[in-house]
Parts: C-alpha cells; sequence; structure tokens
C-alpha cells in the first residue's frame, strides 16, 4: 500500500475522533431536563471541562421562545431631521457672518422656516441652502421668511436608513444576551421581525428592544421663581429644596417639585408649563431605607446641551475611589466634536447642576466639579441599592445606549412559543430521520453486501461530521434544519450508489476488482463532483437571501454536501482498497 493510503486512514480516525469529541457538549445539553438546557450555570457544572463549550442549538420552532413584531416610527426621523437641521442652519449663518437670521424646525410637520428682517442677509441664507443643502427643497417664501423642506427622495432614503438602523440596534442589543440564533430581519417598509429562540422573559424582551435610549446632557436652570411663584398646590405635590456648592464657593438653593405619584406630578405639570427656553425634566429617587419612592423636577434650560448622538461608546466600569465600595457605573465615550461641544459645554457651566436625560427622564443631575475634556463622561448609577441590581441596570443602561434606536419603536405582535410545543416537533422529527436512515441502512446492506456496509459506515460518519460542525460553529437546529439534514444523507447516499454501480460495471466488463475499484471510483468522481457543486451553489445562494428557518436549512445543507463528498470519495474507498490489497475481496460477488 502506498504511503497516502495511511495518512488518509489517520485523518479519518482523526475526523471520526474529533467529531465524537465535538458532540459531548450536545450530549450533555440533551441530558439534561428541558427546563435547565439554557440556563449557563447549570450546563457549565454538567459540562465535562475537557469539553468544548459549544452545543447543538434548537430553534424557535423546537423550544420554543418569543416572537415579536415591531413597528418602528420612521415618520419620527423626519420630523427630528427639521429640528437639527435648524440647527445646522444657524450654525452654518454663524460660521458664514451672516448676523440676524433665525431657523426653527417643526417637529410637527418638519419643515423649517428661515427668517429675518434685514432682506439682504435673508437672500444669503437663501443661497447658502440652495448651494449647500442639496437635499432640502423650497416650499414658500415670504417677504421676511422662507419655508424648507426635505425633498421626497431624501425623505425615502431617510426612513429607510432610520429603520435599517433600529434593525442593526436591535441585533447588537439581541447579541449581547446570548440567544442562540435569534431571528432579526425587517419586514415591509418599517416592521422588524424578532424571534428569539429559548428566551423567556417577554417583558425584558420588549423593555430593552423598545427602548429608544435618547441621550440629553443638560444644563439646570437654578431659578426657584418658576417654582416658588405657585401657591395653591393640589393634594399630592410639595414644594421642596436642595443646595450644592455654585461658582466662587458659593451656596445655591434650588426649589422643586416632588410627588409621591409620577401621573399625579405630570398632569401638574402639563397644566404649568416651564418658562420659555425651558424644560421641565423628572427624576425618580428610591429611598431604600423607607422604601418609598418618590419623583422630583428639575428645570431644564433649552439652550445649553448635547445631544447623545456623539457618544461612540458605553461600558460598565467600577468606582475605584476610597469609600465608593467599588460601585458599577456607565462611562461614555464621545467622538472628536463630541468631545469638544461636551468640554466647551462643562466649561462654560462648571459648578452647574447637569442633568443626564434618557428617553425623556432625569437619570441623575451632578454637578459639573471641572471642565471635562477628555471625551469621556460617567453616569453614577444612584441608591443604596444591592451591587447586583446596580450592575445589572448599568448593564441594561449601556447596551441601549451603545445601540441607540434612531426612533421610537412599539410592539405591534406579541407571540409566546409554549415549551411544550418544542419536545413534540423534536420527536416526531427525531423519528422521522431515524427510521428514513434506518431504513436506507437496511436497504444499502442487502441490495450491495459488502459495499453496502461500507457506504453504511461512512453515511453514519456523515451525519456524525453534520452535527458536529454544526456545534462548532454554534450553530442552531430547527424543523427545516432537520429536513436539510436528512436530504443531505440521501445525497450521499445517492453518490455511494453511483460508486457501487459503476464498480459493478467495470466487474461485468472484465476487470478484477482491485481494477475495478480504482477505475469505479476514478470515473464518477467528476459526476458526484458537479452534482454536489451545483446543490451547493443553490444552498449558498438560499443562506445569502434567506432568513430564519430557511437560513438554518442552507446552513445544513451546505455542511451536509461537503461531508457527503469527503465520506463517499474518501472514506469509502479507504475502507475499500484496505481489504482490496489484503486480499479479502477476491470475488465479484462482494459487491
Amino acid at each position: 500500500m502506498d504511503r497516502t493510503w495511511y495518512w488518509k486512514a489517520g485523518f479519518i480516525v482523526a475526523a471520526t475522533i474529533g467529531a465524537v469529541y465535538a458532540l459531548v457538549p450536545s450530549y450533555t445539553y440533551f441530558s439534561l431536563p428541558a427546563d435547565q438546557r439554557n440556563d449557563p450555570k447549570v450546563f457549565e457544572a454538567a459540562r465535562p471541562k475537557w469539553a468544548p463549550s459549544q452545543h447543538l442549538n434548537l430553534g424557535l420552532d423546537l423550544q420554543g421562545g418569543i416572537h415579536l413584531v415591531m413597528g418602528a416610527d420612521a415618520e419620527r426621523a423626519v420630523r427630528e431631521r427639521a429640528v437639527r437641521r435648524a440647527e445646522e442652519f444657524d450654525a452654518e449663518f454663524e460660521r458664514k457672518e451672516i448676523k440676524g437670521v433665525e431657523s426653527k424646525g417643526d417637529g410637527e410637520t418638519g419643515l423649517v422656516t428661515v427668517s429675518s428682517t434685514d432682506a439682504a442677509a435673508l437672500d444669503k441664507a437663501h443661497k447658502i441652502i440652495a448651494d449647500e443643502y442639496t437635499d432640502m427643497t423650497f416650499r414658500s417664501s415670504g417677504a421676511n421668511s422662507f419655508v424648507v423642506a426635505m425633498k421626497d427622495e431624501a425623505v425615502r432614503q431617510l426612513k429607510e436608513g432610520a429603520v435599517d438602523q433600529a434593525v442593526k440596534a436591535v441585533r447588537n442589543r439581541v447579541d449581547k444576551w446570548g440567544v442562540s440564533e435569534p431571528n432579526i430581519a425587517k419586514r415591509g417598509d418599517s416592521n422588524i421581525l424578532i424571534q428569539l429562540p429559548g428566551y423567556s422573559d417577554p417583558e425584558r424582551a420588549k423593555e430593552l428592544l423598545g427602548r429608544t435610549a435618547h441621550l440629553e446632557f443638560r444644563i439646570v436652570d437654578d431659578e426657584t421663581e418658576p417654582v416658588t411663584s405657585i401657591t395653591n398646590l393640589p393634594p399630592g405635590i410639595r414644594v421642596d429644596f436642595s443646595s450644592h456648592e455654585g461658582p466662587g464657593g458659593a451656596k445655591v438653593r434650588e426649589a422643586f417639585f416632588r410627588s409621591d405619584d409620577r401621573p399625579t406630578l405630570e398632569a401638574f405639570l402639563k397644566e404649568h408649563p416651564a418658562p420659555a427656553q425651558r424644560d421641565w425634566g423628572i427624576h425618580r429617587e428610591d429611598d431604600t431605607v423607607k422604601l418609598k419612592t418618590s419623583y422630583r423636577t428639575y428645570l431644564l434650560d433649552k439652550r445649553h446641551g448635547l445631544s447623545g448622538d456623539y457618544v461612540t461608546d458605553a461600558r460598565v466600569v467600577f468606582d475605584q475611589r476610597p469609600g465608593e465600595g467599588s460601585r458599577p457605573q456607565v462611562q461614555l465615550t464621545f467622538n472628536r466634536v463630541g468631545a469638544e461641544k461636551f468640554g466647551q459645554l462643562t466649561t462654560e457651566n462648571t459648578k452647574r447642576l447637569m442633568a443626564i436625560v434618557l428617553d425623556e427622564a432625569v437619570e441623575s443631575a451632578p454637578v459639573i466639579n471641572e471642565p471635562i475634556t477628555g471625551g469621556i463622561c460617567t453616569i453614577h448609577m444612584g441608591g443604596l441599592r444591592p451591587v447586583n441590581e446596580i450592575k445589572k441596570e448599568a448593564d441594561d443602561l449601556a447596551l441601549v445606549l451603545k445601540n441607540s434606536l434612531p426612533v421610537p419603536v412599539r410592539i405591534l405582535e406579541e407571540r409566546s412559543v409554549g415549551a411544550s410545543l418544542g419536545p413534540e416537533l423534536i420527536h416526531r422529527g427525531t423519528l422521522a430521520a431515524l427510521l428514513g436512515v434506518f431504513a436506507v441502512l437496511v436497504f444499502m446492506a442487502i441490495y450491495y453486501r459488502f459495499s453496502g456496509l461500507v457506504a453504511d459506515v461512512a453515511l453514519v460518519l456523515n451525519g456524525l461530521a453534520v452535527l458536529a460542525v454544526m456545534a462548532l460553529i454554534d450553530s442552531t437546529l430547527t424543523l427545516p434544519g432537520i429536513a436539510g439534514f436528512v436530504l443531505t444523507l440521501g445525497m450521499a447516499v445517492d453518490a455511494n450508489v453511483l460508486i457501487n454501480e459503476r464498480i459493478r460495471e467495470e466487474l461485468k466488463a472484465g476487470k478484477t476488482v482491485f481494477q475495478a475499484v480504482s477505475q469505479g471510483y476514478d470515473k464518477v468522481f467528476w459526476t458526484i463532483f458537479d452534482g454536489h457543486v451545483t446543490a451547493l451553489v443553490a444552498g449558498f445562494v438560499i443562506r445569502a437571501n434567506g432568513s430564519g428557518p430557511v437560513r438554518g436549512f442552507a446552513t445544513t445543507l451546505i455542511i451536509g454536501l461537503l461531508a457527503s463528498m469527503f465520506t463517499s470519495i474518501v472514506v469509502t474507498r479507504t475502507i475499500v482498497e484496505w481489504f482490496v490489497n489484503h486480499g479479502k475481496l477476491k470475488k465479484a460477488v462482494s459487491f
């Protein structure tokens, strides 16, 4: 026997041992009770330490989970773009030293009004917008103003981009949970399909996926008059005071409204709007000693602030200062422009309160003790709560800030796939696969005798290889995936049938067993290769353009086809050649 045979035999043995090794965690995983399989601690305790950590996962159709359809408010992106575009206009006019021109974006209609009493300045502004903002179109004009809006094509692209960004943000958030093979895809123009196999907490999923995480840094106005001037307070509303050290060491006393009921406070603030260029902000305060929650107000200055759009990263760190007890906090990193703006904001407002506003709620309002010019800001998680509770809150906050949704989303459809559905489907699918494989093995052994038994060995190894590769790449097994698995086994059998029939033809032509085996494999190689390659092309196309279970089918098909080529051409030939070369197969009747 030539030396190449030993290399092939060694490779086959190594592949078989590797497949069994890769499937040990999957055996451990499926040996656990169904309600404990998705608990990482239970699985890690049961998994042999020498075995890999990856195991086969079950899809939504097999183990149950959560099915959500969320609608993205793409119109919101257009309205918000109008407000930001007005700010861009003003900044550009200031750079071009055009005085007396004011831009105002309407968050309801998406229109931007540019006005000025100086006709010459207004003409210059008109020319700048026409030359530099080609995505805008002029709607109307008057003696002292003109109105612009986004062009229809720009609006369409903005809406599509907002939904695509929302899909990406949702996918990034889900990826951090470790959900096996989630299906997240765009449905229609503005809907997002989300399927989370094995995830059993729909409320937390909706909370984290639905948060827009719109972040703002707003300077707190410490004027007390808007609060103290209101004397006839309704039941449930009271005035309270706090103080901090202001510029020059002076003590700044701040008045605010407090209530134990948020809806009551919101209704009160709606009846008493904030002064011009101001907004009311509400902050939740938890008293862990008295086990009581209350809500207080902050008066936020609209003229001084910074959007969270400049944040490039958000992560959880621990405060290592003496006396802090290593408390979790969220650290934000700004891009270059954001770092400059944030540095300027904190420099101009040192010793004032800066409110960190997330989704229109004030998370905290620390004092700016000194200018923050390094492009890094820290959000301290308040409250005397257990560290693990604060850590979970910090993790969630960092997750949504790092993958901020560009537009609000709402739940359109929610469906939980019951766990009782999984075992039934698994049982039926597994039974069908085993019966099919068993029938094929028996047929091959009876019809082709020795060569049929060799094909059966290759078929079993083919199945092990497919499952092992799926486990190693952390793939998910679905019902369509099981169908793809059985299909590839059928193609492997088909390849062995072609080989055996070709060997029989060579034997009938008067060739020796050795010649028939050698020429049979050589002549049928390209037939098998062409058939598998064409199927592989189809598999890659389906995987590239499909989603969810369709991708699972394509993944299993691709892996199975590659394994089929290896087992039908390499494995069976190696085994048969050993018997032929050792004189075990001298009669044609063996085939």
